[in-house]
């Protein structure tokens, strides 16, 4: 998969990334449906506004241009990446992605509900308090800009194992959708398990989307409990 990607030109990576981003919509659409029917406690899969479906198409947009970004940095050197990691390596590299973004996704989101920011372009991702699947993807198009070039300038600082980079991502798309699903897809007991471990369950964003004084980390809780801003 490196390879092929590697020896695609700039055409083409823009179309594999535009379709891949594309079918990950696409996935959250038919997720959110498939759980309206296998899920007692998922809220029903209503119909979007314009405005929702316009801000997540540019969201797959812009999305797909900082991927197209970033193989540009990788092909030109700026972005290394470590091609035979061992386990161990690549168990660190996921650590320090997570950790590192998490806190950095931190920062940047409690500036999102700074006055100023807000009041411009959060307030897009707030007018949603009963969250489902597809939210995840309503943003104002600066923010997902933000969100998007903070991963790639992450990657730029470290040569991360590949297998930690593809691990991150399928996190980072779990934890999205889970945390804006409206409702905890996990048993009962791995409900209680995660808090303790400092992993931020579904339940710890949905009550950001109610009280947004609270519960800004996506990942963990960690920088909630250490800031005070956890509920």
């Amino acid at each position: 998969m490196v390879d092929w990607l590697w020896s695609l030109n700039l055409a083409q990576v823009v179309l594999f990334f535009v379709l891949l981003n594309a079918l990950i919509l696409v996935g959250a659409i038919a997720a959110e449906k498939i759980a309206a029917r296998l899920f007692a406690a998922a809220p029903p899969a209503k119909p979007l506004r314009v405005q929702a479906w316009l801000l997540a198409i540019s969201t797959v947009l812009i999305n797909s241009a900082i991927s197209v970004a970033g193989w540009l940095a990788w092909k030109s050197g700026f972005l290394l990446l470590n091609l035979n990691a061992t386990p161990f390596e690549i168990v660190r590299d996921t650590l320090v992605l997570v950790l590192t973004m998490d806190f950095a996704l931190y920062i940047l989101h409690r500036i999102a509900h700074a006055r100023w920011f807000y009041s411009w372009a959060h307030y897009l991702h707030h007018e949603y308090r009963e969250v489902r699947m597809l939210t995840l993807f309503v943003m104002h198009p600066l923010e997902a800009l933000g969100f998007g070039s903070l991963w790639v300038v992450t990657l730029t600082l470290f040569s991360f194992s590949v297998e930690a980079v593809v691990v991150f991502l399928q996190l980072n798309l779990w934890f999205g959708l889970a945390a804006h699903c409206g409702f905890s897809p996990y048993p009962a007991w791995l409900s209680k398990v995660l808090p303790a471990l400092s992993v931020s369950p579904p339940a710890f964003h949905f009550e950001h989307h109610r009280n947004e004084t609270v519960n800004f980390g996506f990942y963990t809780t960690i920088w909630d409990k250490l800031s005070k801003t956890s509920l």
